[in-house]
């Protein structure tokens, strides 16, 4: 029958969380190409990649066929793996960075035995949905790679920030960013790949350009050598409250 394959598919996929599924891909060198960081130079973009440190998941499975020996428990152990368990208890082997949800797969049992499922073919399941979804996240990860890098052209080549005003623009938004942000901030624009986006990239700059550590607009702190405050740097426009 054609469907049972894709129910079984269907509940699998609640059943596995790999740490950072998003990252690497079978095969290869597991390493997705790194956005550069425009405003933090000395940091990168960060991608599916940073979450198990640029490793892939290599799927292996065990076949009785392959490790046939003249050992009874070895015989024992590949009859086992051609049975549906009774009590609809499955024991899943996981490759390294991958957990079951125990208690979703226990209560799931039931419905694989009842499918007839053996403890072999539940094996090669989790071995093929595993292995796709690390395929996946893999091109998800480049994908979002490739995104944010273009986010740091597309601001390089924007006639308002870049070009040959490209280097001030960095310089005033890296200002901004060094006067008025945070390192939870930092952090963000890091994750997210926002740090490369001409539009938040153009409202630092634009922010940057107005702070003057000795000298601030007049209406901020009247140019007596103390900094402006922020909401003068933000609403240049807009009276400071008393003067």
């Amino acid at each position: 029958m054609t469907l049972m394959p894709n129910r079984w598919l269907g509940l699998t996929a609640f059943l596995f969380a790999a740490e950072g599924s998003g990252s690497g891909s079978p095969g290869g060198d597991g390493a997705s190409p790194s956005p550069e960081a425009v405003l933090f130079p000395n940091d990168r973009a960060q991608t599916g990649d940073e979450a198990e440190n640029g490793q892939s998941l290599t799927i292996s499975y065990a076949n009785a066929d392959d490790d046939a020996t003249d050992d009874p428990a070895s015989d024992e152990a590949g009859d086992l793996a051609d049975t549906v368990p009774e009590d609809g208890r499955y024991s899943l082997t996981m490759p390294e960075g991958v957990e079951v949800d125990q208690e979703l797969l226990d209560a799931l049992g039931t419905d694989f035995r009842d499918m007839g499922l053996t403890s072999r073919q539940a094996q090669k399941l989790a071995d093929t949905f595993i292995e796709t979804q690390t395929k996946r996240g893999a091109a998800a990860a480049e994908g979002w790679a490739n995104r944010v890098q273009g986010w740091a052209d597309d601001a390089r080549k924007d006639r308002d920030i870049g070009g040959h005003k490209w280097q001030g623009t960095v310089s005033n938004a890296q200002r901004a960013l060094s006067t008025l942000g945070t390192p939870a901030l930092k952090e963000y624009l890091n994750a997210s790949g926002g740090g490369n986006h001409p539009e938040l990239i153009r409202i630092f700059a634009k922010v940057g350009s107005m702070i003057r550590e000795d000298n601030p607009p007049t209406g901020g702190a009247d140019g007596d050598g103390r900094k402006a405050e922020t909401a003068h740097l933000l609403f240049p426009n807009d009276a400071p409250k008393g003067k």
